[in-house]
């Protein structure tokens, strides 16, 4: 007997997201559907102003949608009036967001930001010496072997500090990554190395979402790319 296929990460089924403006209503994302499995990396592409990162809100679960579904793991994301998705587990999806130093509290040493998923609710509790260790360990997957754990975010390029972003959102293992212009402004080296890592998650099961105005760099990297139109 063969066993049953996993159900999606993620399924976005006609959704809709408008916002209200001065200027009248502007509708962000119209009757968007896609599915996003186990392993699958796929890019999300268009011009600005056509609803990319909207579309990534939603696929997250930081915005509901005004009509249309959102299930993660084949369950609904969003019941009832409720104002918070609904997750399957802890860190079930992580998002790496444009402005990696802004989303970095630079009061804390960078091992404390990687491993800020797993001092999260609902996970076991670990000594700060575990986590220092995470970190390190992670650090060298990252080829930033050399940098020290406590160290603050200022001290850092801003491509060390896209890839201490993106180490953040990996340590949680999550089902889902969901990324916006995760090599933007970084140089051939450092937009390598960030590839690599996500790639490598990919390949061990993580689903990734990922906005990109590098069409030609998503032709290589992405499973899949769903182009929006403004």
């Amino acid at each position: 007997m063969s066993t049953p296929s996993p159900p999606p990460i993620v399924t976005a089924d006609e959704v809709t997201r408008a916002y209200a403006t001065a200027r009248g209503t502007v509708t962000a994302v119209h009757e968007v559907s896609l599915t996003v499995t186990p392993r699958q990396i796929l890019g999300i592409s268009g011009p600005s102003g056509s609803g990319k990162s909207t579309l990534l809100r939603l696929l997250a679960g930081i915005e509901r949608p005004d009509t249309g579904t959102i299930h993660f793991a084949g369950q609904p994301a969003w019941t009832g009036r409720s104002r918070t998705a609904r997750y399957p587990r802890p860190g079930y999806v992580m998002p790496i967001f444009q402005a990696p130093s802004a989303s970095l509290n630079p009061r804390w040493p960078i091992w404390r930001s990687i491993t800020e998923p797993l001092t999260a609710p609902g996970r076991d509790r670990q000594h700060p010496a575990q986590l220092r260790a995470t970190a390190a360990d992670w650090l060298d997957r990252a080829r930033l072997g050399h940098v020290d754990p406590t160290i603050r975010p200022g001290d850092l390029s801003g491509g060390q500090c896209q890839r201490i972003a993106i180490l953040r959102a990996l340590v949680a293992q999550p089902a889902l990554v969901i990324a916006d212009e995760p090599t933007a402004r970084q140089d051939v080296i450092t937009a390598a190395a960030i590839s690599e890592l996500l790639t490598h998650a990919a390949a061990h099961g993580t689903g990734l979402v990922v906005v990109s105005h590098d069409t030609a760099w998503l032709d290589t990297f992405a499973h899949h790319t769903h182009r929006m139109t403004p």
